[in-house]
């Protein structure tokens, strides 16, 4: 494939890439309702997912010294010994849902970036997420897979290739993390 191939198939997902509104509100409002977001993926997605957590923790607040500003925002992703402890004790399925179990509760967000959105751990996370009340988002690419059909509110991009998928939801990451930002920011100045 020749660079301005792929520049074109870019320009397409990115007019062809949809979400649910509802997902800024809710992430937005995780603050003040005191809810966690746990985030995860695997392989390219897993680094995504690392990297949500960077833009949502970092780049989505204006300033370091306004404690206010943050959100409670962990990789599932993240923590390769627990990770590959829960692998190899019980089954590589479990490696999201048994650290949700550990960590999250009723009313939590749960964020699942996944290009096919069938992966086997990435389904057995959101079923649990659901099965105690945690609010499910999805990112997905490709047909969207069951992930899709399972979480609560949805972000995604039909495309046949696993890169694309994930350079749209670097952007929508990015896009994520710059919403918030300003909108604490015009909060900030409403207080002042």
């Amino acid at each position: 494939m020749q660079w301005n191939e792929y520049k074109k198939k870019i320009i397409r997902s990115i007019e062809d890439f949809s979400f649910d509104e509802e997902i800024l509100h809710v992430i937005y409002n995780s603050k003040k309702n005191n809810q966690k977001i746990f985030i995860a993926g695997n392989g390219g997605s897993a680094a995504l997912a690392n990297h949500y957590l960077c833009d949502f923790s970092k780049g989505a607040i204006k300033n370091w010294k306004d404690n206010h500003d943050r959100f409670q925002v962990l990789s599932l992703s993240a923590n390769y010994s627990y990770i590959t402890a829960i692998a190899n004790d019980e089954s590589y399925e479990e490696i999201f849902k048994q650290q949700l179990i550990n960590l999250a509760n009723k009313n939590d967000i749960l964020i699942l970036i996944s290009s096919s959105g069938n992966s086997p751990n990435i389904i057995k996370a959101v079923e649990y997420a659901k099965d105690i009340g945690m609010i499910t988002i999805g990112i997905t690419g490709l047909q969207g897979g069951k992930l899709h059909e399972l979480a609560d509110y949805k972000a995604h991009i039909t495309t046949d290739m696993y890169e694309i998928a994930e350079d749209m939801h670097a952007i929508f990451g990015h896009f994520l993390a710059v919403f918030l930002r300003e909108k604490n920011e015009i909060i900030s100045k409403n207080l002042n």
